[in-house]
């Protein structure tokens, strides 16, 4: 069996992350199959170390150049590259299918944005926006993609159930495989080395997120101000990149505030998030529109207590082992945060943390993605 899976548009974030676990459980595990990887010229770096015997990296710099060439090979040239190669599966994880396969080659794709779906969010954003326009633009060519593709990988029941309100038809191709939590974030990390900022070990609450609109800063920065005015001295640490004027407004809020316990301290190396993690004394997760919420998963794997939002589907994976709250509600985030303080209860989410982390793993992630890819029967 022979499988193409497209990483073109995988330049960086979540779904380049999505393919590096699969690929790195996919070495570690017995598949009876042989994997093409079409890379883009800014990401071949990242995925060559994957070179096997089973694993074959080809990149387009036609391509790469930018997404009207990539959209005309897509189109143009792979059909024939699939039906050269006698490829069996073709997977577009991006979830644009855009690929007439030949008949002997299935084709798959996947939903990992709800931003599209989610007219409440696209509300957020100016009315005549770039983004706003984008994203009402994606929704459409999500459908279409998902009616050309022969099956659809959804990373959440919320997801799906989401879709099938505009297409009926699709439960009878679609399969659900959540995503799993890097080891690293299970793994206990003692070290100091990021406790800057006069942060102290088990004494602040961390929200770690991009600052964008449907995440909530500005709302969680503005109740733990209104926390301070009733005597709460609990640090609040924000961590993430930010790259739109939203950001820029959250860090102003904060300046504005004049609180001394809230801090932003920028982007932090994924790789040294574990340490920051598991030294807190409890997360915060303010999204609202998230199609299977990666950053909650690997809270809970910390093993810390959340306070997560209670907007879907941070519920359906959260479950009884998180405190939830409405980012929008005055007060709400305040009551979560007096709950979690009383007595026991750290403690008490702090095992449910752990408990509920054991359900997400990417070795069966991975697992259950190459058996549907070559249409096996899943567990």
């Amino acid at each position: 069996m022979k499988i193409v899976i497209n990483a073109l548009s995988a330049l960086r974030g979540g779904g380049q992350t999505y393919l590096i676990n699969l690929l790195n459980e996919f070495i570690l595990l017995n598949f009876d199959c042989e994997l093409i990887i079409i890379t883009n010229k800014k990401n071949t770096h990242i995925f060559d170390k994957y070179k096997s015997n089973n694993i074959t990296i080809l990149e387009s710099s036609f391509a790469s150049k930018n997404i009207i060439f990539r959209v005309l090979w897509e189109c143009m040239y792979l059909p024939f590259l699939l039906k050269v190669k006698k490829i069996n599966s073709y997977f577009s994880p991006g979830g644009i299918m855009v690929t007439l396969t030949p008949k002997a080659c299935k084709s798959y794709t996947a939903l990992r944005n709800m931003l599209p779906f989610d007219e409440r969010e696209r509300s957020r954003f100016p009315l005549f926006s770039y983004v706003r326009f984008k994203l009402w633009l994606l929704k459409h060519v999500f459908l279409l993609s998902y009616k050309m593709a022969d099956k659809v990988i959804f990373i959440s029941q919320y997801s799906l159930t989401e879709v099938c309100k505009y297409l009926p038809e699709i439960e009878k191709k679609a399969q659900i495989i959540y995503h799993g939590i890097n080891e690293d974030f299970l793994k206990t990390q003692d070290s100091t080395e990021y406790l800057q900022f006069n942060l102290v070990r088990k004494e602040y609450y961390l929200y770690v997120s991009i600052l964008d609109v449907y995440k909530a800063q500005k709302e969680v920065v503005e109740s733990w101000v209104e926390m301070n005015s009733k005597g709460n001295e609990i640090p609040l640490v924000l961590v993430g990149p930010k790259y739109n004027n939203y950001g820029e407004e959250v860090v102003d809020l904060i300046a504005s505030s004049k609180a001394d316990n809230i801090n932003y301290i920028g982007a932090v190396d994924y790789n040294n998030l574990p340490s920051l993690y598991q030294n807190a004394r409890g997360f915060i997760f303010a999204s609202s529109c998230e199609c299977c919420p990666n950053i909650l998963l690997e809270k809970l794997a910390s093993g810390r207590p959340v306070i997560s939002s209670d907007i879907m589907p941070m519920p359906e994976f959260g479950q009884d082992s998180v405190v939830y709250f409405n980012p929008y509600e005055d007060g709400s985030l305040e009551k979560a945060v007096n709950y979690l303080e009383k007595e026991n209860n750290l403690d008490k989410y702090s095992k449910l943390s752990s408990i509920r982390a054991k359900s997400f793993s990417w070795k069966k992630t991975t697992i259950n993605t190459f058996k549907f890819l070559l249409n096996q029967k899943i567990d």
